[in-house]
């Protein structure tokens, strides 16, 4: 029941940070660091996931995004990055992977629904919060990221 409640912390506070950076393209440290004491509490409380996966979850993503964003400039926000880190420890990695496919995904068709309403032209710099879409990703694979993991994973072997 208790990490049930954790995670419907969780859920709330990526509601919260996916509704304040779709308005305002940031997401406040305040709120990060919100989540990350949820996810040292499901580290203390309920340590059934590995110290190593939790920490490879931390790193998968948000350092190639990192990376990415010395090469090409404002690929993505700190705040995204940042975000991905916490919920990599929070998650682990298994669970991770999915909830960022779902981020994608989703990002991705409302940058292609943004192009196709004419209210982003390409080239011209728009930007678009990717913490929306993100956060719903992630919600998701707090609660089903291992079971899609290993239902995909199954599809190969």
């Amino acid at each position: 029941m208790e990490e049930l409640l954790l995670k419907l912390v969780t859920v709330g506070l990526l509601a919260v940070i996916g509704w304040i950076d779709g308005r305002t393209m940031e997401i406040p440290y305040a709120l990060s660091g919100a989540l990350a004491i949820c996810a040292l509490a499901d580290f203390f409380l309920f340590p059934g996931l590995p110290v190593g996966e939790r920490l490879m979850g931390m790193v998968c993503v948000s350092v190639p995004m990192y990376t990415l964003c010395m090469v090409v400039k404002e690929a993505f926000g700190g705040g995204d990055i940042l975000l991905l880190s916490i919920m990599g420890f929070y998650l682990g990695w298994r669970a991770l992977l999915p909830g960022v496919f779902l981020g994608f995904l989703l990002g991705g068709l409302e940058a292609v629904w943004l192009l196709a309403s004419g209210r982003a032209k390409p080239g011209e710099g728009a930007h678009m919060a990717f913490g929306p879409a993100l956060c719903l990703g992630l919600g998701i694979s707090l609660f089903y990221g291992e079971r899609i993991f290993f239902w995909y994973a199954g599809l190969f072997g």
